[in-house]
């Protein structure tokens, strides 16, 4: 991309979160809607959870044992 394209990129970021924290305040429905950060931590969390999860589950279901091919000859 173009040098003028980060530049209108950034702006466009930064003016968004200018306008989040200083414009006007809408209602929260939910409790943790008025924590900062709150679905960035909360997707966080569930990507490596996700990971987590599927490496043990990949590491005991498919994974075989290292004298696999060996042990019947």
């Amino acid at each position: 991309m173009k040098t003028w394209h980060w530049i209108v990129l950034g702006l466009l970021t930064m003016s968004t979160l200018a306008l989040q924290y200083f414009g006007p305040e809408h209602p929260h429905p939910h409790a943790w809607d008025s924590i900062p950060l709150f679905y960035a931590a909360f997707g966080f969390v569930g990507c490596v959870l996700i990971i987590v999860v599927s490496k043990k589950i990949g590491k005991a279901l498919l994974q075989k044992p290292e004298n696999y091919y060996d042990r019947n000859a």
